[in-house]
């Protein structure tokens, strides 16, 4: 007998075999053993024992077998490929920027791993900047320029929805490569061509900053020294109020992306509890049947009152699409975010312009000043004490708009110098408001209400239609190295686009209605084209829907084999 048992005084003794209890609870068989295709052993065989297996032939590998899988080289398996300068990361690398942290980054893209924000976010960030008293004051515009509630509605949706073609595309833009719009239209104007618009850029910002501040100057004076229907208080003073929102303004501006967004958030929420509380003050004030028996307007009331939604709500913002968007993240869809962006704009801008139409069609001609001076004239008619909600509002959406008006004037500023750094572009940019600001006195805040948003909205128009219109055609995100410095995929001057933005602000100013004192000078388009001044055409400034329109079709027609050799021309580490 082997050995394979253990020993005894004469010879190697067997274990005892198992008892049928034990073989009852060892029915479970091992899955190893199953898988292994081992037979167990019947319940007489000794279990505790080693146990020989008797192993099975192989058959060697024949050339003629037939059950032989010819062999070869294997063929490559596909995998996800990654261009050189990308990066991948999980979701535990993502983080937001502290908040009380300085913004760094202004013309490199903003780090990938800072790039958290979600659609939602959007809607929160556009929200608290749409819900003012510019959104009333438009609605009350349109309804004194002679539209129906209904045309109103209309009309306001129209102009969202033009909007949407710089805003959204730069939002696009901007979530794609992480850089402000300033930065991007670089490879639509050239590395240094793009200097031209960019100054335009800066001093847009400049001039809505000072127009913002002399809005909320106005509020205050109209709560704590209400005016008459006729309009006795000086609205050229500048309280002491007004400049310390441009301090706080500034100081979160200063900061940078990270404690704009928690302030926006937290303004939105405040701006819409005082939107829905100065709307049930001034209740009383509407009349609904009275204001649903004004009639339609003309077709040319109505081209008009789309130029004015788009100049007011659209074009003031849209050279800050993409600064918004610079920190959203990539992995959502970006059908997304600009869904989210069409209600952030669109549902404060379409309540309040409405609003604001009631309440002119409802008042008739005492709501006439509504138009010009919302702030003010809603002081005037609301009972006595109740003008500090309206003070309130004023105050809030002021600030929120006047924080984006300073950082993208802040990115504009430093994309004109790498040695810039963007705090101290946002800081100029406040300083180039306060000073635009003194002069404003002589001007007042009506005239420069309704004069000032339309002339800055010529270069604009001609600005965001040229690169909206690129942005669209464009099959790839931007080459970022050649953003930043010269000599890469993007030339120096692009002369098409450069001249077409300067002929084109030239031709825009000519077909705006001329003002009173320093806009006089407009208009001058007019006569030589054989269009009546004070005509209803004239009265549209279509000047603003022309740009717009001839910025977006020079692209179109005369720019896609340039755009294709940018593209063909990207450095390698940049291709994706």
């Amino acid at each position: 007998m082997s050995d394979r048992y253990p020993r005894g005084q004469d010879g190697p003794v067997p274990p005892e075999p198992a008892s049928p209890a034990d073989d009852d609870a060892l029915t479970v068989e091992s899955p190893a053993v199953i898988e292994l295709g081992i037979t167990p052993l019947d319940g007489s065989a000794p279990r505790t024992a080693a146990t020989e297996i008797v192993g099975f032939g192989v058959d060697d590998d024949l050339p003629d077998d037939a059950d032989d899988v010819p062999t070869g080289v294997a063929a490559p398996v596909a995998s996800p490929r990654v261009s050189d300068d990308e990066i991948v990361l999980v979701d535990a690398a993502l983080a937001e920027e502290p908040r009380l942290a300085i913004e760094r980054y202004a013309q490199a893209p903003t780090p990938v791993v800072n790039r958290v924000g979600r659609g939602s976010r959007v809607f929160r960030l556009w929200f608290a900047v749409m819900a003012s008293v510019v959104s009333v004051a438009v609605g009350a515009r349109l309804a004194y320029l002679g539209l129906s509630i209904r045309q109103v509605v209309l009309v306001t949706v129209l102009g969202i929805v033009l909007s949407l073609i710089p805003l959204g595309l730069g939002t696009l833009a901007g979530r794609r490569n992480g850089q402000s719009m300033v930065m991007l239209s670089r490879a639509t104007f050239g590395v240094i061509g793009n200097v031209v618009p960019t100054v335009f850029a800066l001093l847009v910002r400049m001039a809505w900053g000072a127009l913002l501040l002399a809005i909320l100057g106005r509020a205050v004076t109209a709560a704590t020294r209400p005016p008459t229907l006729a309009g006795g208080t000086r609205d050229g003073s500048v309280p002491v109020p007004a400049l310390a929102v441009l301090i706080v303004a500034t100081v979160v501006a200063l900061f940078g992306y990270a404690l704009i967004r928690s302030v926006q958030a937290v303004l939105a929420v405040a701006g819409a509890a005082l939107v829905i509380a100065v709307m049930v003050l001034s209740a009383g004030l509407v009349d609904v049947g009275s204001a649903l028996t004004v009639p339609d307007g003309s077709g040319f009331t109505v081209f008009g009152g789309v130029t004015l939604v788009f100049a007011y709500l659209g074009l003031a913002w849209a050279s800050s699409g993409a600064d918004l968007a610079r920190y959203q993240g990539r992995s959502g869809s970006g059908s997304n975010a600009v869904l989210w962006l069409l209600a952030g704009v669109g549902v404060p801008a379409l309540v309040l312009a409405s609003w604001g139409a009631l309440l002119v069609s409802s008042q008739g001609q005492r709501g006439a000043d509504l138009a010009v001076d919302p702030v003010g004239t809603l002081a005037a008619l609301l009972p006595a004490g109740l003008e500090w909600p309206l003070l309130l509002l004023g105050t809030v959406t002021v600030l929120s708009a006047l924080i984006l008006t300073l950082y993208s004037g802040g990115l504009a500023a430093a994309a004109l110098s790498s040695g810039l750094p963007r705090a101290a572009g946002v800081a100029l940019t406040a300083m180039g408001a306060a000073l635009l600001l003194l002069p404003s006195g002589g001007l007042g805040v009506r005239a420069a209400f309704l004069t000032v948003p339309l002339t800055l909205a010529i270069p604009v128009a001609a600005w965001s239609g040229l690169f909206s219109a690129e942005t669209f055609v464009r099959a790839n995100r931007y080459d970022t190295r050649s953003l930043l410095k010269r000599g890469g995929a993007y030339a120096d001057v692009r002369w098409v686009n450069l001249a077409a933005f300067v002929v084109f602000s030239v031709v825009g100013w000519g077909l705006l209605v001329p003002g009173e004192g320093w806009s006089a000078w407009q208009g001058y388009l007019f006569e030589p084209l054989g269009i009546d001044p004070g005509g209803e055409f004239a009265a549209t400034n279509p000047g603003v829907l022309i740009v717009f329109a001839l910025g977006l079709a020079t692209p179109l027609l005369a720019g896609i084999p340039a755009i294709r050799r940018q593209e063909n021309a990207r450095t390698p580490a940049s291709a994706g």
